[in-house]
């Protein structure tokens, strides 16, 4: 959640006052849509990623790194997709 936080507090800095909760709203939604999937997500293709092992989600030029587990899927980072080298 901490990291769902902080993002959208970046996202509201950015734009109009609001848009972070509308933004941190819809990636909830999709955070649990993506937890909920029965797909097999590989591991990201960057190399800063891939070292910890996250597996990674594009969402509207964000990418979402994650880990699974049997019992628990956590969300690690929030990249904005063109500042990921």
């Amino acid at each position: 959640m901490n990291t769902i936080v902080e993002t959208a507090l970046y996202v509201e800095s950015l734009n109009t006052p609001g848009s972070g909760a509308r933004w941190m709203q819809t990636i909830e939604q999709e955070i649990r849509e993506i937890a909920l999937s029965k797909a097999k997500f590989a591991i990201c293709k960057n190399p800063s990623l891939a070292k910890f092992k996250y597996r990674c989600v594009s969402y509207k030029g964000w990418i979402i790194a994650f880990r699974i587990s049997a019992k628990k899927f956590e969300v690690c980072r929030f990249v904005w997709g063109k500042k990921l080298v």
